[in-house]
């Protein structure tokens, strides 16, 4: 009974359907109910917080004005949360991988197996790294949604024997709805072609003819293509990314051509060695490891069974077929690859297949993806001809390491979410309010690797100002190593910023500004230069100028404490040492040293304290000056010792202003972490 049931099901037009659907899920779904938001994801769920879908139109006319009808579309259906994001990301990218095989199929309708292994791959290609940015790339997956449409359609008009335009219309409609949102696939036109030139073969009586029947097939995609070129080029022009890199490239060099090179090679041949099982556990848990191994045993097995066990997929169309898809395959490739970096390269943008660059693999993945098709066919019809397994044990293993590869891109997409929370929780604890126009001037962090400032300036924003309906911000977050000199003017007083990010706009000055320094080793520090010797083991060297103008001032102690936002947060404020540290120099800010005392007699009983020796300082403060001489003691000869006398200068000078302080002498003989110079 189950033999006929599994035999039913893999024989419908669903089966694959539903097995890249499971492939997807395996891929992208298992952690997305522990994701957040990440990058310019964070920007656009802040302009739908405040103004809703209404927003969106002013906020992309800066680069992608037609685009707003995706984003307005959305955030309508899915509101503010970042699971309902998360979940249309997985539908919206296996729609994508469905339409790649149905468009295989299409294409060379006798190549069930390809076809097959070409949507299992495109689902799980691991070069992409970008499907935990589920707004942004909601956006993207539509637009080639779109855009697969419009390549399956065209092929449908061209195969059709009557009232072809039934089939054109609807396909030139889609491209051109595509380009207008997103010019990213803008390079498949010359695919189309070569798919038009592969598709009228049969109707063709000779070349002539058949070079007619391409011609005429594509001159409404011509017609509308070009249309988009003019008002791109000449209505619209190009506000962001200059064409040519604002003539820094030059397309007919040989510096451009090796570069092109280079990066085609990694987009289409290198990127394989991604899915390679990474055989350590670092950075993450053993534990993680082991269900990431795991993954990738079961999704290939899926893969392999189910290629084995379908008859579909195990029929040989014949040697004929076999040698016509494997040229047509390999031509329609290597245009595809050839031109799918165009929109890029000719804006002096790389294509990698690393960080947030990654994005520029999209219009690549379909290419790519049947290049690596034919050369497995290949290996199974001249090498591995009378044993074809090893063949789809290679495609399977493929598969199932792409899968593995990412649901640890994920993860790290997930550490990321719950580090960024701890970061802003830390943040309302040591800065409970700020006056509006403060600018945060903040370190480059190892551990957010996937937020730049725009995304923190959006987070911060909606935390401090939850309930602001406006254009203008109250707070700016700038990582001083990429904005000196580029929104913030120079490290000197009185000086006014400014600084626009789309629709958003916001005006401060040098001195209302904060530094904020935060690393994974400690807790999250605001500094000024009043107590250098104080400054954190790592402390860049570079941040030193921009402490005199940090101005604790701004910071407003008697206001209602800040909350971040308990629609997006999963991560609970529980006390730690950081949050107490926190509320402990808060405290002392304002001169409160009791408070500090009660505070720090609650987070030394904790299991965990400091890992920044400096961070006990304010304690040593605190029992320096309520005359608790034992507790500062011992404290202090801790930091010492661990410090290995690093520290000690510090602690002379802390235990000395306090005893002048005090005017009468310490009955301690602090004179040990004093150096015989002073």
């Amino acid at each position: 009974m189950k033999n006929k049931i599994f035999n039913k099901l893999q024989e419908s037009a669903f089966f694959v359907p539903l097995s890249l659907l499971f492939l997807c899920v395996l891929a992208y779904g298992l952690l997305i109910p522990s994701l957040g938001y990440y990058w310019d994801d964070l920007p656009y769920a802040y302009i739908n917080h405040m103004f809703g879908p209404e927003g969106y139109p002013a906020f992309v006319a800066s680069d992608r004005p037609y685009s707003a009808w995706i984003f307005m579309g959305l955030s309508a259906a899915l509101g503010e949360e970042a699971l309902g994001y998360h979940i249309t990301s997985i539908l919206f990218y296996w729609l994508c991988s469905v339409l790649f095989w149905i468009f295989m199929r299409t294409l060379w309708s006798d190549r069930e197996k390809e076809s097959f292994w070409a949507a299992m791959i495109f689902a799980v290609y691991p070069g992409f790294l970008g499907h935990p940015n589920a707004i942004i790339y909601n956006h993207h997956y539509i637009v080639m949604i779109l855009y697969l449409v419009s390549l399956i359609g065209s092929l449908k008009a061209v195969k059709s024997q009557h009232k072809v335009w039934l089939w054109h219309m609807p396909a030139v409609l889609a491209m051109i709805v595509s380009q207008f949102s997103l010019e990213y696939y803008l390079g498949w036109e010359a695919v189309r072609t070569v798919i038009f030139w592969l598709a009228v073969g049969n109707k063709a009586e000779d070349s002539l003819q058949r070079i007619q029947l391409v011609v005429k097939n594509n001159f409404p995609y011509w017609v509308g293509s070009l249309g988009f070129l003019i008002w791109r080029l000449l209505v619209f022009g190009f506000p962001t990314y200059q064409p040519f890199g604002g003539g820094e490239v030059d397309p007919i060099s040989k510096r451009f051509f090796l570069t092109t090179l280079m990066e085609i090679r990694e987009a289409a041949i290198l990127v394989w060695g991604l899915a390679l099982p990474r055989l350590s556990p670092v950075p993450f848990s053993r534990g993680f490891w082991a269900i990431y191994l795991g993954l990738i045993l079961l999704t290939a097995g899926f893969v392999l069974l189910v290629s084995r066990w379908s008859k579909k997929l195990r029929k040989d169309p014949g040697i004929n077929t076999v040698d016509r898809f494997g040229s047509s395959a390999l031509l329609t490739a290597i245009v595809g690859i050839v031109t799918a970096g165009l929109p890029f390269w000719l804006t002096g943008l790389s294509v990698d297949i690393e960080g947030f660059s990654s994005r520029f693999t999209l219009p690549f993945i379909s290419w790519a993806v049947l290049l690596l098709v034919v050369m497995l066919h290949f290996l199974e019809k001249t090498f591995f001809k009378k044993v074809p397994l090893v063949v789809t044990i290679i495609a399977a293993l493929v598969v199932g390491g792409s899968t593995g590869s990412q649901f640890w891109n994920a993860n790290r997409y997930r550490n990321d979410w719950q580090e960024v929370q701890r970061y802003i929780i830390e943040m309302v604890h040591r800065i409970p309010s700020m006056e509006p126009g403060t600018t945060l001037v903040i370190n480059d962090m190892r551990f957010l690797e996937l937020y730049s400032d725009n995304s923190l300036t959006a987070l911060v924003n909606w935390t401090y100002s939850p309930d602001r309906v406006s254009v203008d911000m109250n707070i700016m977050v700038y990582y001083l190593s990429v904005r000196l000199g580029n929104g913030l003017p120079s490290l000197e007083p009185g000086l006014p910023i400014t600084q626009d990010y789309r629709s958003l706009h916001f005006k401060g000055s040098t001195d209302k500004l904060l530094v904020v320094y935060s690393d994974l080793e400690g807790c999250l520090r605001v500094l000024d230069d009043s107590h250098l010797d104080w400054l954190p083991a790592d402390f860049p060297e570079s941040m030193i100028p921009a402490l005199a103008l940090s101005n604790l001032s701004v910071i407003e102690t008697d206001k209602v404490r800040a909350a971040p936002p308990e629609n997006l947060f999963n991560l609970e404020d529980q006390p730690t040492w950081c949050t107490y540290f926190e509320e402990a120099e808060l405290a002392a800010q304002v001169g409160d040293w009791q408070r500090v005392l009660t505070i720090g007699d609650e987070a030394y009983s904790l299991a965990d304290n400091a890992n920044e020796l400096t961070e006990h300082f304010v304690f040593i403060s605190a029992y320096l000056r309520g005359g608790q001489l034992e507790g500062a003691w011992e404290l202090s000869q801790m930091v010492s010792e661990r410090s290995v006398g690093v520290l000690d200068d510090a602690l002379c000078n802390l235990w000395r202003s306090i005893e002048i302080e005090r005017v009468n002498k310490f009955d301690v003989n602090y004179d040990i972490f004093c150096s015989t110079e002073k």
